[in-house]
């Protein structure tokens, strides 16, 4: 009997290590608005709320939003839109700023005319 309570205590500590090991870098940092430093398009400033539950909206200046999801791992963003594209955003500042690669492809820095730099409005940092 003793062995089967060991037995089970062990794989329900492993379940909750794999489930937090699952969960990524936390979000608190990087929740919050935030809006573009310049236009984008030539159409007006991008507004940006990421929601410490994983949850995104990216308003465009026409009205149109874009829900996605998102995570950090090593110290990046990165967004999951519904399509299935990813976005990778880079924080700086303490997650003041973040610069979002808009090439569809992982550069080291983000290659500045296809880069859209967010500032932070209101909501998480340290």
């Amino acid at each position: 009997m003793r062995t089967r309570f060991l037995i089970g205590t062990m794989l329900l500590g492993l379940v909750w290590g794999l489930f937090l090991a699952g969960c990524g870098e936390s979000r608190t940092p990087y929740a919050g608005n935030y809006r573009s430093m310049e236009p984008y398009a030539g159409k007006g400033h991008v507004e940006l709320e990421l929601k410490e539950n994983g949850e995104a909206n990216w308003k465009l200046a026409d009205g149109k939003t874009i829900k996605f999801k998102w995570r950090v791992e090593n110290g990046r963003l990165w967004f999951y839109t519904k399509e299935g594209a990813i976005i990778h955003v880079t924080p700086t500042e303490g997650g003041k700023k973040l610069s979002a690669d808009m090439t569809g492809q992982w550069h080291p820095s983000c290659p500045k005319d296809k880069c859209i730099t967010f500032e932070r409005t209101t909501g998480g940092g340290t």
